[in-house]
C-alpha cells in the first residue's frame, strides 16, 4: 500500500491547467459551458421600465425580474425562501433545462421522459475503462463539489513516451441524439461537446483530446473560433472524439429531476445554472454497460456515481458563498442590483470566480471523511485549496454542527490517499487513476485550523488560520473572521 500527498494527487488525477483555461474564456461560464443570451427579455432590456412587478423571465443566460417598475437581475431576496428540506422539484422561477441549453428558447412542453432514452453504446470501449472519479470532487478552483465525473482510460497508465497515436481510444455517443455545441477549452487537445438526446436529457463531455468521426470536419473551425453551434445528428455508437492523455469529463442532465440539497438555487442562476439537474448516469445505460462502468467507480458506497448537493439547513454542511456576493458568480450583489447591461466576467481584482466559494462536504470517494474547500485561504483575491477536516474526539461532524454547538475548531491536514492492498502498482509519473475503493489516511502534514460557527440567522462564521497546529490554540474569533451565506 502506498499513500500519496496533495501535489501528487493533482498530477495524477488530471492536469488542472486544462480546465483552468475554460475559466478565462469569455464565451464560457466558470466550468467551461457555453453561455448564450443577450440583454433582451420578454420584460424588456435591463434597466427599462416594466409594469408587472414580480414577473420573472429567462433569456438564455440571465434571469430578470420586474422590480419596482424596472427590469432587474433576480437576487436571492427576490425569490421565495427555500423550504427547510430543499425544493423537491424545480421552483417555478428557475429556468427549465430545455431553456438553459437553448438560448432560452427550449420547447415549451416535452411529453416523453428522460428514462425512455436508453444508452445502448458505451462512451469509452469497455475494455479500455480504468477507475472513474465520481461526481463531487473538490480540487483547485473547483471549490464546490464538481457536477461531473472523470472516466478513466487505460492509456493513462502508460508512460508519456509510449502514448503514441495508436494509444487513442474512441469516444462514442451512448444514444441517438443531436450535437448542439462544440467548443475549445483553450487548447487543441481539450474540447467540450454537448449532445441533446431529446426527452429532456443532455449528455456532456469535456477535456476531449481530439475531435474525430462526425466532428472531424469541424475540428479546425472549433480550434480557430473557440466555439461552434451545431445541429448535427449522431447515432448511438458513432465516434465524435478520441481520448488518451486525461480522464474524460462526463455527466448527464435530466430536465425532470431536481437536486434538493441546494439550500439556495438562486446562487447558481448566473453561473452553472444546469447544476440542480445533474443526474446519476448509470440508470440510462443498458445492464451490461452499466455493470462495466459501475465496477470502475472509485466510490464503493451509495450513490456510486457520487453526490454534489450536501446543503443541510441549520448545519455547516454544504456549499457557502461569501456574504454580500451573488452566489456562484463571485461578484458582489451591488454589481447586479442597479445593472443596466449584462454583468459578465470574473469579479474585479480577484484571481478567480471561486475566491468567494466555500464547501464543507464529504470526500467524493471516502465519504466517511470531510473536506474543507475554500477559494480564499491566505490571499483575499483567491488562492483556492482543500484540506482534510480532522474531527477530534468529542467534536461533532460538520453535518451535526448547528447554532447550538457554538464555535467548533477543527484541525486541517493535507489530503493523503491510500490504495487498497490489492491495487496494481503504479508506474512512477503515471496518471493512472487511483484504485476503486481507496481511502483517506490520517497523519498528513498540518494545514492549520479552521473555526466554524453556525449562526441563528443561517449564516456561517469562518476563521482560517494556517499557522496554528492545534485547535486548542484558537480561543475566539478575531477581525479575520469571515461570514458566509448560502
Amino acid at each position: 500500500m502506498r499513500s500519496l500527498k496533495a501535489k501528487e494527487i493533482l498530477a495524477l488525477i488530471f492536469s488542472i491547467s486544462l480546465l483552468s483555461t475554460a475559466l478565462s474564456a469569455t464565451a464560457y461560464s466558470a466550468d467551461g459551458n457555453q453561455q448564450n443570451g443577450s440583454n433582451n427579455f420578454p420584460l424588456g432590456p435591463l434597466g427599462s421600465k416594466c409594469t408587472k412587478n414580480g414577473l420573472i423571465a429567462f433569456n438564455g443566460q440571465m434571469t430578470a425580474i420586474c422590480k419596482k417598475g424596472k427590469v432587474s437581475y433576480v437576487l436571492a431576496s427576490d425569490v421565495p425562501k427555500t423550504p427547510v428540506g430543499g425544493y423537491k422539484t424545480r421552483p417555478s422561477w428557475y429556468p427549465k433545462l430545455s431553456e438553459v441549453f437553448s438560448n432560452g428558447r427550449g420547447p415549451a412542453n416535452i411529453t416523453c421522459k428522460p428514462l425512455s432514452i436508453k444508452f445502448t453504446s458505451p462512451v469509452i470501449p469497455l475494455d479500455q475503462l480504468a477507475p472513474t472519479i465520481p461526481y463531487g470532487m473538490t480540487i483547485g478552483d473547483h471549490v464546490t463539489p464538481i457536477d461531473h465525473g472523470y472516466i478513466g482510460v487505460k492509456t493513462l497508465s502508460l508512460p508519456t513516451a509510449e502514448r503514441n497515436s495508436a494509444a487513442y481510444v474512441p469516444i462514442t455517443s451512448p444514444a441517438d441524439g443531436t450535437i448542439i455545441e462544440v467548443g475549445s477549452l483553450g487548447s487543441t487537445s481539450s474540447h467540450r461537446v454537448l449532445i441533446d438526446h431529446g426527452c429532456n436529457l443532455i449528455s456532456v463531455y469535456m477535456v476531449i483530446n481530439k475531435l474525430t468521426g462526425v466532428l472531424a470536419p469541424y475540428a479546425k473551425e472549433v480550434d480557430e473560433k473557440g466555439y461552434v453551434s451545431l445541429r448535427l445528428k449522431i447515432k448511438a455508437g458513432q465516434e465524435f472524439g478520441r481520448q488518451r492523455d486525461n480522464p474524460l469529463d462526463f455527466n448527464v442532465f435530466d430536465g425532470t429531476s431536481w437536486l434538493s440539497g441546494f439550500q439556495n438555487p438562486q446562487a447558481y442562476l448566473y453561473a452553472e445554472n444546469w447544476k440542480p439537474y445533474t443526474a446519476d448516469y448509470l440508470p440510462f445505460f443498458t445492464p451490461q454497460i452499466r455493470n462495466a462502468m459501475e465496477v470502475q467507480l472509485q466510490r464503493t458506497t451509495s450513490p456510486r456515481v457520487g453526490k454534489i448537493d450536501y446543503d443541510i439547513a441549520g448545519s455547516a454542511s454544504g456549499n457557502w458563498f461569501l456574504q454580500g456576493t451573488n452566489g456562484y458568480t463571485g461578484r458582489p450583489n451591488s454589481d447586479y442590483a442597479t445593472a443596466t447591461s449584462m454583468v459578465q466576467g470574473p469579479p474585479a481584482g480577484k484571481n478567480q470566480y471561486s475566491w468567494s466559494h466555500l464547501s464543507i462536504a464529504p470526500h467524493q470517494v471516502d465519504s466517511s471523511k470531510w473536506i474543507f474547500s475554500s477559494g480564499w485561504w491566505q490571499d483575499p483575491r483567491g488562492d483556492a485549496d482543500q484540506a482534510l477536516i480532522v474531527v477530534g474526539s468529542g467534536q461533532v461532524a460538520p453535518d451535526r454542527l448547528t447554532a447550538s454547538s457554538g464555535m467548533v475548531v477543527y484541525k486541517l491536514e493535507q489530503v493523503s490517499i491510500q490504495d487498497p492492498a490489492n491495487a496494481p502498482a503504479r508506474e512512477p509519473g503515471s496518471m493512472a487513476p487511483f484504485a476503486v475503493g481507496y481511502t483517506l489516511i490520517p497523519g498528513g502534514s498540518n494545514k492549520g485550523i479552521v473555526a466554524l460557527q453556525v449562526n441563528n440567522q443561517g449564516t456561517l462564521s469562518v476563521e482560517l488560520n494556517t499557522t496554528m497546529k492545534s485547535p486548542s490554540e484558537f480561543t475566539s474569533f478575531t477581525s479575520a473572521k469571515r461570514t458566509y451565506a448560502r
